[in-house]
């Protein structure tokens, strides 16, 4: 990747870190601690310190700034202080970042997170979410920073940060650049841009305009990448910021050579080679010299080029080494970070099962003063006897309430487990992005376990992909689940089915066939909406068992159903053979499977039926909305409806958008 500049909210981490401690502001940051020492109030106290500790790693003292901060967080535990604690821990894992100790930088964040979590304070998970994202990317672990960078945006969205908003969505970009998918960081810094324009914020327009003009670099459209740089260094020559200046100026270089403007672009390249050589920066230096080569190549001028050759030679073997030691460190940092939250683990383990013991203590305690108390009052000859048998009837009661207590734990505790279980065999979130880069999936299950489930294959040619609702829900909804997705999973795989109806066809003889082993007669089975989608052409084959299909056509606005065939997989008194049905897509339609749990949900005012007529009506509106932003509107809405009603039934609802 060609040199750019990035930015974001907390940690300031990018290609080229322009950070020059200020050590004559260290006396700011002794004053503001002596402040907190000498304030009584211990709210306030506290506040301060975390000031002083943001002082310290600004200003480069990260070990002052580390000792500080965990003198502080002892004092805010004791006073359960909680939400300061989190701001404290971030503050420390910022320090943490600066020094290079990235797994004590992590294990801080992921504290201040449960915390944030734990007291609901959204903003601050948002700021500690993008700094897990910024160390994950650092170490080239894109797919966890990309995770990270999204759930910090989700969150942002929600509070209408713009300026977290543009910082999280740059932040997603740059795991893009990275992972080389160069036309959806562009769209990422298109949203970004907008946004700082809105802002009027010249950094960061800066910043934006640099970073699209290296993705086009990358894809070798050199005129747009010119364009962009250009724009780049306009703004970044207004607001007087050197480094910035000799950034645009480079990418300009590299972008004029490529394009034969051999005078135009030794220019640039001379105006920024002089800064970059003096601060030592050999990311930057790498693409000068090389750009120098090529330029003496160009030129003919075989000494220059074999000169520049050398020292591009040369910067690239240290590049190597700074390479193979962030590696080493990353598998350090996995190594300790990983320990470490282990030992976290078994330390609150220990904790738990020493409460545990001194409630049980106290427990025993208090019961022995009430018979005691007891004893006393009804104590007398007469009444022995019959408190005797109370005492013994007491006795017998408590061994019972003892048993189903027991049962009732076994019982929850193998529910769990199959939810586990449940969890494992649906498809993960991985492999659904990878497949279905533009979708949701709804799931809210009735209880800890459900009969609705989605399910996903990848073939050669297809996507093949289905939301069911199995007979029932919990346990033995979910103990159909398992049978009918292995029954899908042999009809694709072992019996190399492609076609819908073919598909549900077998999937019903397996399932009927599992269910006649002792030959009685069992109805259960599910209802199912199945596509195949073949992306080279986007076409859709489709078969329903009772559950339709949704098709939002982006010409209309309007939702095309298609019927399903009147009979579920599964035993039925006039089995038929099920319907494929072909359908002709366009880029910007959007299909959604669903299952009957939504519409069917009691509430409102008049605790009525929310009907799929409204639920349709539901997705046209939201319609404007990107795919993977309706699924929390189509989930606030059902808990909005629902109310304090008992949810009836499971819910699972897939919406893909056609690329």
């Amino acid at each position: 990747m060609y040199y750019c500049d990035v930015k974001n909210s907390l940690l300031t981490i990018t290609l080229l870190l322009f950070f020059v401690p200020c050590w004559g502001q260290t006396n700011g940051m002794d004053s503001i601690y002596q402040l907190g020492k000498a304030e009584k109030n211990i709210k306030k106290k506290l506040l301060l310190f975390n000031k002083t500790i943001n002082y310290g790693w600004y200003y480069g003292e990260y070990d002052k700034a580390i000792r500080i901060g965990k003198e502080s967080l002892k004092l805010a535990h004791k006073y359960k202080h909680d939400s300061i604690a989190a701001l404290i821990d971030n503050n420390i894992g910022i320090a943490y970042d600066y020094k290079g100790e990235y797994y004590k930088a992590l294990s801080h964040f992921f504290t201040a997170l449960d915390v944030a979590e734990k007291i609901n304070d959204t903003r601050n998970q948002s700021y500690i979410l993008s700094n897990i994202g910024l160390i994950y990317n650092t170490q080239g672990i894109n797919d966890k920073a990309l995770l990270y960078h999204q759930k910090s945006l989700q969150l942002r969205r929600k509070l209408k940060v713009k300026e977290g908003i543009s910082a999280s969505i740059t932040n997603i970009a740059i795991v893009l650049m990275d992972t080389k998918q160069y036309e959806k960081a562009i769209h990422y810094y298109m949203e970004a841009l907008s946004i700082d324009k809105e802002l009027g914020d010249s950094i960061g327009l800066g910043d934006d305009y640099s970073n699209i003009g290296v993705c086009f670099q990358e894809q070798k459209q050199y005129k747009k990448a010119e364009y962009y740089h250009l724009k780049s260094l306009r703004i970044r020559e207004k607001m007087g910021s050197i480094p910035s200046i000799c950034n645009s100026k480079l990418n300009l270089g590299v972008v004029a050579i490529k394009q034969g403007k051999l005078k135009e672009g030794k220019k640039y390249l001379h105006e920024s080679k002089e800064f970059f050589e003096k601060i030592g920066q050999k990311e930057a230096l790498r693409f000068i010299y090389q750009s120098y080569s090529e330029l003496g190549e160009k030129q003919g001028n075989y000494k220059l080029a074999f000169e520049y050759l050398k020292k591009l030679n040369k910067i690239k073997e240290e590049l190597a080494d700074a390479k193979n030691i962030r590696e080493q460190t990353q598998q350090e940092m996995n190594y300790q970070f990983d320990k470490e939250r282990e030992q976290q683990r078994i330390e609150k383990v220990k904790s738990n099962l020493e409460n545990k013991k001194k409630q049980e203590q106290a427990l025993i305690i208090n019961l022995a003063i009430a018979i005691v108390g007891i004893m006393i009052l009804i104590f007398s000859i007469i009444l022995y006897r019959r408190w005797n048998e109370v005492k013994k009837q007491k006795v017998i009661i408590e061994e019972k309430n003892r048993q189903v207590e027991e049962k009732n734990h076994e019982i929850l505790d193998s529910i769990n487990y199959a939810k586990r279980i449940q969890t494992a065999i649906l498809p993960s979130v991985q492999l659904l992005e990878r497949v279905l880069p533009e979708h949701f999936v709804l799931y809210e299950p009735k209880d800890i376990v459900a009969g609705d489930f989605y399910w996903l294959e990848e073939t050669k040619d297809s996507i093949i992909f289905a939301v069911a609702d199995c007979t029932g829900h919990g346990v033995p909804g979910a103990m159909m689940s398992v049978v009918c997705h292995n029954a899908l999973n042999r009809s694709v795989k072992e019996f190399g089915l492609r076609n819908p109806g073919e598909i549900l066809d077998k999937t019903r003889e397996i399932i009927v066939d599992e269910l006649s082993k002792n030959q009685q007669d069992v109805f259960d089975g599910m209802d199912i909406s199945l596509c195949a989608w073949n992306k080279a052409t986007n076409q859709i084959s489709w078969a329903g068992a009772n559950n339709p299909l949704w098709i939002w056509k982006k010409q209309s606005k309007e939702i095309v159903e298609i019927k399903p065939n009147k009979q579920p997989i599964g035993k039925h008194f006039d089995m038929k053979p099920f319907t494929s049905h072909l359908v002709e897509l366009e880029k910007g339609d959007r299909i959604y499977l669903i299952t009957d749990g939504y519409a069917d949900q009691f509430g409102g005012l008049e605790s009525k039926k929310f009907k799929a007529k409204n639920l349709k009506n539901l997705i046209i509106q939201i319609s404007n909305e990107k795919i993977h932003q309706q699924v929390n509107i189509l989930k606030s809405t059902f808990f909005e409806w629902r109310g304090n009603l008992e949810q009836i039934d499971d819910v699972c609802i897939m919406g893909i958008e056609i690329e």
